[in-house]
């Protein structure tokens, strides 16, 4: 067990005290420690690599995922983490999300990228507001990278929050190029962050998405020399009243699929769900910080949103490749297994990820396959 797993390990079991501290100290201390612990986390690359059964691989877009489920944007910031996760036996690895430039996140009341956890309800929250390095020099670190087969590398990119589109839509452009001529395999574009400026849930279909799209469509979608999916990442919020709205749009101007989805932000519609043990710290959090809730909170909400995007895909039968991507509480195997029956067949996990590798460490993929397997002979028998 390497010093990581380690404390990745000791941090779940002692994470229940969070709950018994008073919210604002715990706060800062699930902060502190996060902030310090992820830099790092991302380098432990596993001594011994994992390659998963052939038969639990997907193929989408010509490419091939070993396992249905990766890392959800977010969890590797600055580029960094893909041999990690390569090794592990992950179905592929995501950076970012990036922006045009460099961007110090959210600081309030002294505290950097405020967090937390909700482990009775399994479940956290954050309001980093986008950190990071940019897209030129993340993509010079994802130019250098091995690939692995069968693990995708993609980047998750958004057009600088808060700048002149007249500004902000070339830079976006500029950076799209950056990363195709860095070889990344596939690209996400984050239209869903809920921690920063114009992102709002309830303007899924304004004027600025819709021309934000038109020009990535007319800009690099049509100009594209290679095969290299892009895909739309939206909230877990959208309405089911606008996501075969959204199917629509997507299709229509050749994208090749889209992520449902990411952090929450229905505070009181949520609270519901949360276990009473955690509820001072989530109305604390939500009420001092605001943030997106992600989690266990909203495997319920993800996979409906999937199910009515899925069903939109189907009455418009794309003339080309056309992938759902469910994101937001996926937790188990289980939950994989219900993406699948819906017809989602790609996964990303955030909190899902972290539980699982605190119970096994860089084993997390390997537990998981196992039980894929055995639940596909029980299946089968």
């Amino acid at each position: 067990m390497s010093f990581i797993e380690f404390i990745g390990r000791l941090e779940f079991v002692l994470r229940p005290v969070i709950s018994f501290v008073p919210a604002s100290l715990g706060v800062r201390a699930f902060t502190a420690g996060r902030n310090v612990y992820l830099p790092r986390f991302a380098h432990d690359v596993p001594s011994r690599s994992f390659e998963p059964p052939e038969e639990l691989g997907v193929t989408a877009w010509g490419l091939r995922f070993r396992l249905p489920i990766w890392n959800a944007a977010g969890m590797f910031k600055s580029g960094a983490g893909y041999a990690m996760v390569a090794a592990e036996g992950a179905g592929a690895f995501v950076a970012g999300t990036t922006t045009s430039r460099q961007r110090k996140g959210n600081v309030v009341k002294g505290i950097t990228w405020p967090s937390t956890q909700y482990p009775y309800s399994h479940s956290a929250s954050n309001w980093m507001g986008l950190p990071n390095a940019g897209h030129a020099e993340v993509a010079a670190k994802l130019a250098k990278v091995r690939h692995v087969p069968g693990c995708p590398l993609g980047i998750s990119v958004s057009a600088e929050p808060g700048l002149d589109e007249g500004l902000a839509l070339p830079e976006l452009m500029e950076g799209l190029r950056r990363y195709a001529d860095a070889g990344v395999d596939y690209i996400e574009l984050n239209e869903s962050c809920p921690n920063v400026p114009g992102h709002d849930r309830h303007e899924a279909l304004d004027s600025a998405l819709l021309r934000r799209l038109d020009v990535v469509a007319s800009e690099f979608l049509a100009k594209r020399t290679r095969p290299l999916p892009l895909v739309v990442k939206l909230s877990t919020d959208t309405s089911h009243e606008q996501i075969p709205l959204l199917v629509a749009a997507l299709v229509d101007r050749g994208f090749d699929g889209m992520i449902l989805g990411n952090t929450s932000t229905r505070y009181a519609d949520l609270r519901r769900y949360v276990d009473r043990r955690d509820l001072a710290m989530y109305d604390h959090f939500t009420k001092t910080y605001g943030g997106g809730i992600s989690g266990a909170l909203l495997t319920r909400s993800s996979l409906e949103s999937c199910t009515v995007a899925m069903e939109a895909v189907r009455a418009l039968a794309p003339s080309h490749e056309f992938h759902v991507i469910r994101c937001g509480g996926v937790m188990t195997m289980e939950d994989i297994e219900a993406s699948r029956r819906t017809g989602v067949l790609l996964n990303q996990w955030y909190v899902g990820y972290f539980e699982n590798f605190a119970q096994h460490g860089h084993d997390l993929y390997r537990v998981l396959s196992e039980r894929m397997r055995l639940s596909s002979v029980l299946t089968l028998s």
